[in-house]
């Protein structure tokens, strides 16, 4: 096949076009910059009255280098060339497979991958980390909650999967997750882990591989089964599933490129930026009569909201009534329960 080589000057005008945009919003970013460093206060800007002049050189080098990374980052789709997703190879050299990853990486927001990264790194990828290291399997796995609820413990879908995991409540009840009108254990982190991590290895144990223990994770897995029987194939980029599942795996894997390199695609996070998750502990209290949750909070010393957050399967009910009645009714059933509460010193 004769290879085709690109000059400047053999550029389009949409090509011409990108490279003048892309241009003049460094130029604008650097402009602004500038202004906010040596012009305004207002605004946050350093008081350069304290600062030596090789410290404002440095400081300014830091911020251009930021800024060239950052338009790099929009110029550039930043596919890799080779492509490893738990362990198995992605073919981006088909045309089908680079054009799904290119999209799902063209359409991702920026603001909602700094909240993915903010929430995933303070509680929630340690747990899974640690899970799937026990348990023998990819550590890819972990970017399923991000595309399946961007790890919001309150997420709930039209088709009313719920929880972290977002599992349907006939899979849930399955692998032992509760739920009742004011509990809902697939809102609670680790139990939910636990179970999507079981179902994940057996379906992984059923297909022989992880693209497919995903895709039937998405759609279940008589839907892959049939799939495979009819087209005659258990190569998951080659095979016709229902729409939201022939995406399902390429938004996993963008998840992974983007999170694990996120200053590749504009995405700058410090240490500090990045939520602290209190220490806590477990308290055991078994419950003679159901409870309302405000005494039980009152009798755990912390306000509701705190105790709500701390443990979020426990849930006010849903639904038109007023709230006042929803409130009063907000009672957590006659049983033994185990909640967390912040660590006492």
């Amino acid at each position: 096949m004769m290879e085709i080589k690109t000059t400047m000057d053999e550029k389009s005008f949409s090509e011409k076009f990108l490279d003048c945009f892309l241009g003049c919003v460094a130029i604008g970013a650097l402009t602004a910059f500038l202004f906010l460093l040596f012009g305004s206060k207002a605004y946050g800007a350093e008081n350069i009255e304290n600062l030596s002049q090789s410290q404002i050189n440095e400081l300014m080098l830091q911020k251009i280098y930021k800024l060239e990374k950052h338009v790099n980052a929009l110029e550039n789709n930043r596919i890799p060339a080779e492509i490893e997703f738990c362990g198995e190879r992605v073919p981006k050299e088909r045309g089908w497979v680079r054009g799904r990853l290119e999209k799902e990486l063209l359409m991702l927001s920026r603001k909602q991958f700094i909240l993915y990264i903010k929430r995933a790194n303070y509680k929630y990828f340690p747990y899974i980390e640690n899970r799937l290291k026990e348990w023998k399997m990819p550590d890819c796995l972990k970017y399923i909650p991000v595309i399946e609820s961007a790890l919001n413990p309150n997420a709930l879908s039209s088709a009313k999967a719920g929880g972290f995991w977002q599992f349907i409540p006939g899979t849930a009840r399955r692998y032992g997750l509760k739920q009742n009108i004011n509990w809902d254990d697939r809102s609670d982190f680790e139990k939910a882990t636990d179970a999507a991590l079981k179902y994940l290895k057996e379906n992984y144990d059923r297909f022989g591989s992880w693209a497919l223990a995903m895709a039937a994770y998405n759609s279940g897995e008589d839907t892959i089964e049939s799939a495979i029987r009819i087209q005659k194939t258990k190569d998951y980029y080659n095979l016709l599933l229902p729409t939201e599942t022939m995406q399902y795996n390429y938004r996993a894997i963008v998840a992974y490129l983007v999170m694990s390199n996120p200053e590749a695609y504009g995405i700058y996070l410090n240490e500090g930026d990045l939520y602290k998750w209190p220490e806590t502990e477990e308290v055991i209290l078994e419950l003679s009569k159901p409870k309302h949750v405000a005494d039980i909070a009152a009798y755990l010393k912390i306000s509701v909201v705190e105790f709500l957050w701390l443990n979020p399967q426990v849930k006010i009910s849903s639904g038109k009534r007023p709230f006042k009645e929803r409130f009063k009714n907000f009672i957590i059933r006659k049983d033994t329960h185990t909640f967390k509460i912040p660590k006492t010193p």
